[in-house]
């Protein structure tokens, strides 16, 4: 075992969303659910008008599915489902903006789905699987498949399905059949244990049998079965409830409700309509960033995908580089490749951008530009396809001020924005967005070493791209009244 600070998991799950790392699996147990108004087992057990968890088995064991619904469907609930606790929001935002992807929980509430809701998590974006409702030979192809991204299991049951285990003997077979494909999804993989105790004996062993670090967060002691355990990190403090540590970790990752990020919205406000078209969540964010290949099909530089107008920008400068001429081929988020054409070269700067087309069968619906003037310390977002640090990184930019820097083997160069973020070889091109999913330029140089990065911004090359999709529509309703 060894003992872990929060600021440590703060930067460990920072760095794995910036790298491309796998996240932890996140195991969530009672206590996730005690501060949001769900009772304890003691409250249920008066709630039930018995005296201890045997009275109570012997209460619960012969009822109906029906009956149990009845019985416990208040209780297991939230009487505010459109008010997810600050805990639950922030977990699911953490979700959304891609810092997890698989729970597994034993709470049968909805709060969770709730909270998912609010974030604006879309079905296409997760799946919940309710243990008892899904066949056990589909979880193995359910929970290795890559869409949707984030994975719900819900190990005991679930409240609406009318399915729930309560007894412990059908904790156990409800664990059964699915604990082998359970094994097989999360070999290998690190675990983030929040709000559980792991005194389950067959969750514990599948907690353990992973085989990846376990993270343990905890307002108690560590059990002694982890305290022994090489792969623990023992994260520990009174005040290390569910609660708060989602809460906390939020507000470290720069994901928290309270600033209103893309896709949450504040507890009070109606439900977003009309929305423009483009990216509305990180998964559509990720889906919009592409990988470009140079002739021999290796891929060396990043682009990304626009909504309006439907092409594909990158940096001119690597175009060049790679020798890409009339036509390019690109890699889409799924791992498919395309052929596409080259639009046009803009080069009024040298680094372009570039511009290509897209593929008629890549649905993915883009991302806006925004030219306006950036404001100061504005945090933005880069998507990386390419390279050593593929993935989302998180930066500022503390002065939006244009500036020349020499970038070899280019020469100086102007019209370069500064931004407190660290890319790798491979993220040329590579777009930055602001909170709401706009780009705001894309990147042209940075170290790995360490900030700043450089972006060519928007304001320089949007009106550009404007101008000839202008000019584009111009020739085409002259060619069709010639040919009138």
């Amino acid at each position: 075992m060894k003992k872990m600070t929060f600021e440590e998991l703060v930067r460990d799950l920072r760095q794995r969303r910036e790298i491309g790392d796998r996240p932890p699996v996140v195991v969530l147990g009672a206590g996730a659910s005690i501060e949001s108004g769900i009772g304890t087992m003691a409250d249920l057990f008066a709630f039930v008008g018995c005296k201890n968890f045997t009275r109570f088995y012997d209460y619960i064991n012969p009822l109906t599915a029906g009956e149990r619904y009845r019985l416990l469907g208040r209780f297991l609930q939230s009487q505010e489902p459109s008010q997810p606790t600050p805990g639950y929001r922030s977990f699911a935002a953490l979700c959304a903006e891609a810092y997890f992807d698989l729970i597994l929980t034993t709470n049968l509430d909805p709060l969770l789905e709730d909270a998912l809701a609010e974030a604006r998590l879309w079905r296409r974006d997760y799946l919940l699987i309710a243990n008892g409702i899904i066949r056990p030979e589909r979880f193995e192809l359910l929970l290795l498949a890559g869409n949707p991204r984030v994975k719900i299991v819900k190990l005991h049951g679930d409240l609406f399905h009318r399915f729930m285990a309560w007894t412990p003997k059908e904790m156990n077979a409800f664990l059964d059949d699915i604990l082998p494909p359970l094994r097989y999804a999360v070999h290998g993989r690190d675990m983030l244990v929040v709000g559980h105790s792991l005194r389950d004996e067959r969750i514990r062993e599948l907690v353990l049998g992973a085989g990846g670090i376990i993270y343990y967060v905890s307002p108690h002691t560590l059990p002694d079965f982890l305290d022994k355990n090489e792969n623990t990190r023992a994260v520990i403090n009174p005040k290390f409830s569910f609660e708060w540590t989602f809460t906390e970790l939020a507000k470290g990752l720069g994901t928290t409700f309270a600033k209103a990020p893309t896709g949450f919205r504040q507890v009070g406000t109606p439900l977003l309509t009309g929305l423009p078209p483009g990216a509305q969540t990180l998964d559509d964010f990720a889906g919009s960033v592409v990988a470009i290949t140079d002739a021999q099909g290796v891929p060396r530089m990043t682009g990304f995908i626009l909504a309006e107008p439907r092409v594909i920008i990158t940096d001119r400068y690597s175009g060049e580089r790679i020798s890409i001429q009339d036509n390019a081929t690109i890699m889409a988020a799924d791992q498919r490749r395309f052929s596409v054409k080259v639009k046009r070269w803009i080069k009024s700067h040298p680094f372009g951008p570039l511009v290509l087309s897209v593929p008629a069968d890549l649905k993915i619906p883009g991302l806006q530009v925004d030219s306006t003037q950036l404001p100061p310390d504005m945090e933005v977002r880069v998507g990386v396809a390419v390279g050593e640090r593929v993935g989302i990184s998180s930066g500022l930019i503390p002065e939006p001020v244009e500036q020349s820097i020499s970038i070899a083997p280019v020469g100086l160069v102007g019209q370069m924005i500064g931004i407190d973020c660290v890319v790798a070889p491979g993220a040329c091109g590579a777009p930055v967005v602001d909170r709401e999913m706009r780009v705001r330029g894309f990147i042209v140089a940075g170290s790995k070493i360490g900030p700043p990065s450089f972006m060519y911004p928007a304001s320089r090359w949007a009106p550009a791209l404007a101008e000839s999709r202008a000019a584009c529509k111009s020739s085409a309703a002259h060619g069709a009244k010639r040919r009138k």
